[in-house]
């Protein structure tokens, strides 16, 4: 995972990849697929914007607290969070917008620098001006291993939206 990405060997969600039952947003060279319920393709040249609203973000001592609280109700079988935090990609074409909805990858929360880094790529993927497959390639060069660390996920999210 890296910002608002999954990134794996073969493809690029964002948010968590589709699973049986949930649904996802698949990015390709070509645009944008949705699974799931409201299933759609777009072009990237026929798109205004697609932006992420909902992404939680790590921003408060008390959104953390929260959070740790969540972890340890769980932990003792009293409750938690239900599942991952759902977040909606908004995408805007030339002949309306659809709003879809997809689960965050995120164990927690994204930091606010992943966030902003993230829809400055979602930018450049509708300016035409990058491709996710920067990103894919990136994820058969480092495979399937660990996530990177925050730090190194910004840097990772700053070159691809200053490249």
């Amino acid at each position: 995972m890296v910002g608002l990405f999954w990134v794996s060997e073969d493809a690029v969600h964002l948010g968590a990849p589709p699973g049986e039952s949930a649904p996802g947003v698949r990015l390709a060279t070509e645009g944008l697929d949705a699974i799931g319920p409201r299933p759609g393709t777009w072009k990237w040249a026929d798109l205004g914007s697609v932006t992420v609203v909902g992404a939680p973000v790590r921003t408060t001592p008390g959104r953390q607290l929260s959070m740790t609280l969540d972890v340890v109700l769980g932990a003792m079988g009293l409750g938690g969070p239900e599942g991952p935090a759902e977040m909606t990609v908004r995408v805007q074409a030339s002949d309306g917008a659809a709003d879809l909805l997809v689960h965050s990858a995120a164990a927690g929360a994204y930091t606010p620098g992943e966030v902003e880094l993230s829809h400055q790529v979602l930018d450049r993927f509708v300016a035409g001006t990058l491709s996710p497959a920067v990103l894919s390639a990136w994820g058969r060069a480092h495979g399937t291993g660990k996530t990177p660390r925050p730090a190194e996920r910004e840097a990772l999210l700053r070159q691809w939206a200053q490249s």
